[in-house]
């Protein structure tokens, strides 16, 4: 029976404690929010202060280990029903923002599931049904095709430096999605290749030198290039690089080449430390 519960108590009183008993403790729970909407005012354009809060699940595979992202829950008024607010998840889901393979809405009392790559949604389930950690953990390596136990997905595990309040939650959509395809490619015997296209202000550099950072954390960082156009685009990597030991350590030992530029602001191509868009690399652009 309904409680006339909003969002904010369906998820602390119904949601919250039902998928803690199925085994999801608070550090698989991540709450991300995103940017406030640009709503317009008397003609003038007023971004909100603070954005949507997504609900997304994670899995582990030991305590040290970075928590991979494998699931959203979209909850809503406990008098809704539970497919309420699937639609919009879906939509999030079908534009890969939080990159994630299963997507569920909640009133608090039933759940509905959408697989963003069956495309099969089911039919509204009791919470005390809810699939556990390793469930979801079994069914989104199954659709990777990869063990989070294999070498290959090492990287992915990789812990952020400084914590992951460094990072916004699609930065760490964008650098799983690399590490994905590249342990997809490297089991098939592919080469390892990724692009990136990313927005003005997105934090293209910090997701550059995390996936630098990471790859040589796990052993797999050979060597690398960063391709840039402006000389301040440079200084900016080379300022996050010796906050980074592993990475910083490595790039000097390599002694990289320095910029060919010329006087001008703009630099044509530029190799200090960074990443190239080839084997074992991704091109953020």
């Amino acid at each position: 029976m309904p409680f006339g519960y909003n969002e904010a108590d369906t998820r602390a009183k119904l949601i919250d404690p039902a998928i803690h008993q199925r085994g999801w403790t608070e550090d698989l729970i991540r709450r991300e929010e995103t940017a406030g909407t640009v709503d317009v005012i008397g003609g003038r354009p007023r971004r909100r202060s603070r954005g949507k809060v997504d609900y997304v699940l994670r899995v582990k595979i030991n305590p040290e280990t970075q928590p991979v992202a494998v699931a959203l829950i979209e909850a809503k008024r406990d008098d809704l029903p539970p497919g309420h607010g699937l639609d919009q998840a879906k939509g999030y889901a079908t534009c890969k923002r939080l990159n994630v393979p299963f997507v569920f809405a909640s009133n608090g009392h039933q759940f509905v599931e959408f697989d963003r790559v069956t495309g099969h949604t089911t039919a509204p389930r009791p919470l005390s049904d809810f699939p556990a950690p390793d469930d979801l953990r079994a069914r989104y390596e199954e659709q990777l095709g990869f063990s989070l136990a294999t070498p290959q997905a090492k990287p992915l595990l990789q812990p952020y430096t400084g914590g992951e309040g460094t990072r916004r939650y699609y930065q760490d959509a964008a650098i799983r999605a690399v590490f994905e395809k590249f342990a997809q490619c490297a089991l098939a015997g592919k080469p390892q290749r990724a692009l990136l296209s990313l927005a003005t202000g997105s934090g293209k550099t910090f997701i550059a030198v995390n996936l630098l950072k990471r790859a040589a954390d796990a052993g797999e960082l050979k060597r690398a290039l960063f391709v840039c156009d402006r000389d301040e685009l440079r200084s900016q990597a080379l300022r996050a690089i010796p906050s980074m030991p592993s990475l910083a350590s490595h790039s000097h030992r390599r002694k990289l080449t320095k910029c060919t530029a010329s006087t001008s602001t703009r630099t044509p191509f530029c190799s200090p430390t960074g990443y190239s868009p080839c084997a074992r690399t991704c091109s953020s652009t």
